[in-house]
């Protein structure tokens, strides 16, 4: 059968859909794999750069404007193609009144995110 063949012949270890931003902070996302690649090490980098400057990790909701403000800004520049990836950006901690409450960011390739509300 053609998915068996190409289940053993997939490197399990290469696709990372589900990843790691911030101690608190989780990006999945569905599209291109090489622009997921780009846009999660750019806001890894301001996540540490973040850290550095304020003491603390970043808040869900300044991670998803952050990285919508990426995927939009690639929808404006000439000679760029936009980022081919959606994402679904969720963590905890944000709310100081609330530390265990969770939230829940959704981007698109045009740069829009929106909070959703969420339950386990």
């Amino acid at each position: 059968d053609y998915l068996n063949f190409l289940l053993r012949l997939q490197d399990s270890r290469t696709i990372r859909k589900i990843v790691s931003i911030d101690d608190h902070t989780v990006l999945a996302f569905a599209g291109l794999t090489a622009d997921a690649r780009v846009l999660i090490n750019h806001v890894r980098l301001e996540a540490q750069s973040y850290r550095l400057s304020m003491e603390d990790s970043p808040s869900v909701d300044y991670t998803a404007r952050y990285l919508a403000k990426i995927q939009q800004s690639y929808t404006q520049q000439g000679g760029v193609r936009p980022f081919g990836i959606s994402t679904l950006i969720t963590g905890i901690g944000a709310d100081p009144q609330n530390p265990d409450k969770p939230f829940l960011y959704q981007t698109d390739p045009a740069g829009t995110h929106s909070r959703w509300k969420a339950q386990v």
